[in-house]
Formats: C-alpha cells, sequence, structure tokens
C-alpha cells in the first residue's frame, strides 16, 4: 500500500509536471466572471483543433451558475458549430475583448 508521503511526493511531481506545461494554472482576468451572451472572447491557449489561439469568437450562451468554478459558456465555431466551454478547463485560457 502507499503511503501519504509517498502519494504527497508523487502529487508534486505531477504539479511540476504541468508547470512545465503551463497547464497548472488557467489565467483568467477579472473581469470573466461578468460574462454575457454577446460578449466577444479571445482565447490565448487551446487544446482543440476546432478553437484557435488569437482569433475571436461570439458568445452564445452563458450559463446562470457561470460565477461557480463549474459554470459553462458556449461559443459558435467556424463551422457554425456550438461548443460548450467550462469556466475553467485546463490547458484553455480566454479572455473577453468586446462586452456586449
Amino acid at each position: 500500500m502507499i503511503t501519504r508521503e509517498e502519494y504527497l511526493k508523487a502529487l508534486d511531481t505531477v504539479e511540476a509536471y504541468h508547470e512545465q506545461l503551463n497547464l497548472s494554472v488557467v489565467r483568467h482576468n477579472l473581469r470573466q466572471k461578468d460574462l454575457k451572451a454577446g460578449d466577444t472572447i479571445v482565447f490565448d491557449r487551446v487544446m482543440s483543433k476546432y478553437i484557435e489561439v488569437g482569433k475571436e469568437y461570439k458568445v452564445l450562451y452563458v450559463s446562470t451558475d457561470f460565477e461557480k468554478w463549474y459554470g459553462s459558456f458556449e461559443i459558435i465555431l467556424d463551422n457554425n458549430k456550438i461548443k460548450r466551454m467550462k469556466r475553467y478547463t485546463q490547458g484553455y485560457s480566454w479572455r473577453i475583448v468586446d462586452c456586449a
């Protein structure tokens, strides 16, 4: 059986690895809690082949629980499909560039 100390050491290793990849902290500016439908956002970091870094996306929907960590929003992609995103998704960083 693994001890607590061994577990914490392994967790430190994983967190250090994530920091190397810049995935451990998703940076969001303070205004993002004010996201609403109609706003325009830009992604600074993505892990998707459908979303491009630096491209503007229109927000179609923001969940009523958006201020919580599990809140979500929807954007429209180039292929006219809708992509639902959680507010905090590891590996993604976005910011509001134009408020509705």
